[in-house]
């Protein structure tokens, strides 16, 4: 497990290579949950599903194809980040911690 941020602003990165694919889960903040999923895949670009009135999916197709310009493979990343009322700064922290998860993450990985 992977952490950036501390209290409020926590995020954890977990991830399982399921054959030669990879899953990624992001999560923090007040609430953990999953709020979307996204899938890419070489073949078929973005995919992605969310529930209703969450904005997790956001996060979630910016870090995949982070994820996948660096590892090359078709990856699955599940998100749910939330605090209550959050301002426009306190989702700026959030998202910088969810990046430096996936930059820890990408710099540990062979890939």
């Amino acid at each position: 497990m992977i952490k950036a941020g501390e209290g409020r602003y926590a995020i954890t990165l977990t991830s399982q290579k399921i054959g030669d694919d990879l899953l990624v889960i992001i999560t923090g903040g007040e609430k953990e949950h999953i709020g979307s999923a996204t899938l890419k895949e070489k073949q078929e670009g973005i995919q992605t599903i969310s529930k209703k009135n969450h904005k997790d999916y956001i996060v979630a197709e910016q870090l995949i194809e982070v994820i996948y310009d660096k590892i090359k493979k078709d990856s699955l990343v599940v998100c749910g980040i939330h605090i209550d009322h959050a301002t426009k700064e306190e989702i700026d922290i959030l998202v910088q911690n969810a990046q430096k998860c996936v930059d820890i993450f990408l710099k540990e990985t062979d890939g």
